[in-house]
């Protein structure tokens, strides 16, 4: 059970990581801004990740 728990963490934080790549190639290509919001999103992914998988 504990592994399913521990997969369904990484997908949720992969997605997260993906919305936050997507968010940046976006805003650099329509030029809005707000770029830092994609770089937190993909930190926060990639801490969620170190969590999971300690």
């Amino acid at each position: 059970m504990e592994s399913k728990q521990k997969l369904a963490y990484s997908l949720a934080c992969v997605g997260l990581a993906f919305v936050g790549v997507f968010h940046i190639v976006f805003s650099t290509a329509f030029d809005y801004g707000l770029r830092w919001v994609g770089g937190v999103l993909v930190a926060a992914a990639v801490f969620g990740l170190f969590v999971v998988s300690a």
